[in-house]
């Protein structure tokens, strides 16, 4: 296998991810699932913006039109939104402003921490009661039909998810074949990921594949099936090949194999499960802090998984930031009035954790 980095450096960034996230064993973990070798691959360990993989797409989404040129990016997601939090970051770094436009969702600490980052930051908010409530009103936001919204603002797709902010996910991938190379792990026969908006899966497929590995990614779909489907999948991992093919990277392989899995997601999206609750507390255990509606799903697939078959040398990717962050006094008081009055009704919704940036 040969380092494939450099190819990608002709194509814009802003340089944010400049050393690889950590690799580590769980050996113990390992030994209770019977698996051979339990390793992560620690993005929450990725520095700036309190890390996660957002990061790296970002670092390629933001440094290209229209998002590099525009005072303001637009973003749709749940209440909790990681890409809205993220973005809410990359703006306070770049001197940009964020229009968030966010549906509800079931409430956690992890969601009332995004919420009030966002809300604490160069960011305006607008609150729709539920995802079909949004796509109703601004479906540029969820669907690719326009570049900047009614206002002027460049619309930063669901999850960062476009073949530019996959490039971030395929050099990330690289970044683990060389790890494997280096001998800080075996190759993974499987890499599971939590699956939303598919761009962290498709990358690294892409990616893998690029850097000459035979590891098969697995997606654990956190979103209902109907926005879960292979075609997605399929679409997503053709159109960053057709991308790293225009930026002169050849030749480009075929994508790894993707095994979609479903039947982890709940009752709704962004809802925990007790499978999802318990690999938390797992995964805690090792120090590591997952949070239950998208790490805590995929682990809990992986644990199932691991209980009911052999699944070989396996590779958890940790996409999830790092925490907590700050929930200040009065946070409530900058949301908009109607999510505002649901906040109040859930015990503890509005009381501060934190202090303001």
């Amino acid at each position: 296998m040969r380092d494939r980095t450099a190819e990608l450096d002709g194509i814009p960034r802003l340089g944010w991810i400049r050393e690889p996230s950590p690799v580590a064993a769980l050996p113990r973990l390992a030994a209770a699932l019977g698996l051979d070798h339990l390793g992560i691959k620690r993005d929450d360990l990725c520095e700036p913006h309190h890390g996660g993989t957002k990061t790296r797409k970002l670092d390629y989404l933001l440094a290209s039109p229209p998002f590099s040129t525009a005072a303001a990016w637009s973003t749709a997601g749940g209440i909790g939104s990681g890409n809205a939090a993220a973005l809410v970051a990359a703006a306070e770094r770049l001197g940009r402003r964020v229009r968030a436009h966010l549906f509800w969702t079931d409430v956690s600490e992890a969601v009332l921490e995004n919420l009030a980052f966002t809300a604490w930051g160069p960011a305006s908010i607008r609150f729709y009661p539920s995802r079909l409530a949004l796509a109703l009103a601004r479906p540029s936001l969820l669907l690719p039909l326009r570049a900047r919204d009614a206002e002027g603002a460049a619309i930063v797709p669901p999850g960062a998810t476009s073949p530019l902010g996959m490039v971030g996910v395929a050099r990330g991938a690289l970044e683990l074949c060389a790890q494997v190379r280096a001998g800080e792990l075996p190759e993974p026969a499987r890499v599971y990921v939590p699956l939303g908006s598919g761009g962290i899966a498709a990358g690294l497929a892409v990616g893998l594949a690029l850097g000459g590995l035979r590891s098969r990614v697995v997606a654990v779909a956190v979103v209902e099936r109907i926005l879960a489907p292979r075609c997605r999948l399929v679409a997503l991992t053709a159109s960053l090949r057709a991308l790293l093919e225009r930026e002169g990277v050849a030749p480009v392989p075929p994508a790894a194999p993707i095994d979609l899995v479903h039947g982890y997601v709940g009752r709704a999206y962004g809802a925990p499960t007790p499978a999802s609750l318990a690999a938390c507390e797992a995964l805690a255990s090792e120090g590591i802090a997952l949070e239950p509606v998208y790490t805590g799903k995929a682990m809990a697939a992986l644990m199932a998984h691991a209980r009911a078959r052999r699944l070989g040398p396996v590779l958890f990717w940790q996409t999830a930031r790092r925490g907590p962050l700050p929930r200040p006094d009065g946070t409530c008081d900058r949301l908009p009035a109607a999510l505002a009055r649901r906040l109040r009704r859930i015990p503890g919704a509005c009381s501060p954790t934190g202090a303001p940036r």
